[in-house]
């Protein structure tokens, strides 16, 4: 905690949260503060004092940080908020986002913009630290099974596009879940490894699959999308490009971002099962390599190799990632609870799969949505044909996509794919104010590091 006093001291409070984190990282320790802590009354005006002097300069010292550190992480988790509240646009969003270091590992705060983050039920119970940051998240650079978080921002017209949605008069976000009904299909090798792996070639006929695809995208634009996520194994590297052209040579005033699905792509003599994010401008926003490969020993299994790095874009409507099917949905220790050590707002997952694989990303989706995180799901989906089947599937396969704080999925997509809305709802933004007896505030906050 004496560390904490130093860099409240000098002012540099972004640096002091990411070690309060840190610190109420320990399940036992954060056990022991909450025990501790006052009751309601008395712990509402101890936050109130805190806020107080870090808005005045005056120094907190250790015993009060120790005696009462729950009240210091909110009462500095909503002075650091209200700072990023006072700044121009782009002051308020991911430029600030800086990459620090705590006890010889790396971390990243970031802002928590939705309201839906607060609705989880972990949030509401004990020995959760998101119970008491209510505006902010801290991401690791490096997960327990060492996977690594890279971070990115987004930029110029994303940016702008995405702070719009704020400025609409009911905020909303259209996501268009694509699926594909005609005569193309993935192709596959077969003898690519001595194992008899698979390994995705094209889509064939690679002209069909070309102009269903274009005609989705000006389709869903024209519908008005602000997102279109396309399923795995849909586009391969030649679409993807043709896809790239389009982005380029149109605008469409809704669309924002396109996830092309993702295919198995040659990199740097490996290859990977690669998802790309691009702006509706055509520029690569984050590739993401599969993390988890789908089959078996017996059936054979991708013949590829597997990533080791999860991206996650920081955005003004909250934290957005990619993973693709079974990274989201596999209870492999690596992945099985990837998306509460690296909570996001948004997970976007192309799939290739069945009946099975469409209910268990329905029950990771709900999970996510009411009971962990709060995380809004996109889920695009094509059947998977490289498994002989004896007859159609029972149920529908295709996409959804899950509202955080939502019960049943949103909506479930047609043969030729549809639009999910998700209502953006804001975090409540809470004004630094000081108490009639405190002395009175300076003109203006002074901006936090």
């Amino acid at each position: 905690m004496n560390r904490v006093v130093q860099l409240l001291k000098a002012h540099d409070y972004r640096q002091a949260l990411v070690r309060l984190w840190v610190l109420g990282s320990s399940p036992a320790r954060l056990n022991a503060w909450e025990q501790a802590r006052d009751k309601d009354a008395t712990f509402v005006q101890t936050e109130s004092q805190f806020l107080a002097d870090l808005q005045n300069e005056v120094a907190v010292s250790a015993d009060r940080a120790q005696a009462a550190p729950l009240a210091l992480i909110r009462a500095l988790d909503d002075f650091v908020m209200a700072n990023r509240a006072l700044g121009q646009p782009a002051l308020r969003r991911s430029n600030q986002t800086a990459l620090t270091q705590e006890e010889g590992r790396g971390y990243c705060l970031v802002p928590v913009t939705l309201a839906a983050r607060r609705k989880a039920s972990l949030t509401r119970q004990a020995g959760n630290l998101s119970a008491w940051f209510h505006h902010h998240a801290v991401l690791p650079a490096e997960t327990a099974h060492g996977l690594r978080v890279k971070l990115g921002y987004s930029q110029s017209a994303v940016d702008d596009a995405l702070e719009g949605l704020w400025t609409q008069q009911q905020p909303a976000l259209n996501v268009w879940i694509g699926h594909f009904n005609d005569a193309a299909d993935v192709v596959w090798d077969r003898y690519a490894s001595a194992a008899g792996n698979w390994r995705a070639q094209h889509v064939a006929p690679q002209a069909v699959r070309q102009a269903s695809m274009l005609a989705a995208v000006a389709h869903a634009a024209k519908a008005g999308a602000h997102i279109i996520v396309f399923p795995e194994f849909t586009l391969d590297l030649a679409q993807r490009s043709a896809l790239v052209r389009q982005l380029r040579d149109n605008a469409w005033p809704s669309l924002i971002l396109v996830a092309a699905g993702s295919f198995h792509e040659p990199l740097d003599g490996a290859t990977f099962n690669t998802a790309a994010l691009y702006s509706a401008q055509g520029r690569t926003l984050l590739t993401y390599r599969k993390l988890r490969i789908f089959g078996g020993f017996e059936s054979g299994a991708e013949h590829v190799d597997v990533g080791e790095t999860l991206h996650v874009l920081v955005t003004p409507i909250g934290c957005i990632t990619v993973l693709i099917c079974k990274d989201f949905i596999d209870a492999h220790a690596s992945v099985e609870s990837l998306l509460t050590e690296v909570p996001v707002d948004w997970v976007l997952v192309p799939s290739f799969g069945d009946e099975k694989t469409i209910h268990a990303h329905k029950k990771r989706a709900k999970a996510l949505a009411l009971v962990k995180t709060g995380t809004n799901t996109v889920v695009a989906q094509t059947l998977n044909t490289a498994v002989p089947r004896s007859g159609p599937p029972k149920e529908c396969v295709r996409g959804f996509g899950h509202v955080a704080g939502c019960v049943e999925p949103e909506l479930q997509v047609g043969d030729a794919g549809g639009m999910v809305t998700f209502a953006l709802v804001h975090q409540q933004v809470l004004p630094v104010l000081l108490k009639p007896s405190d002395p009175p505030a300076k003109p203006a906050l002074k901006r936090v590091k």
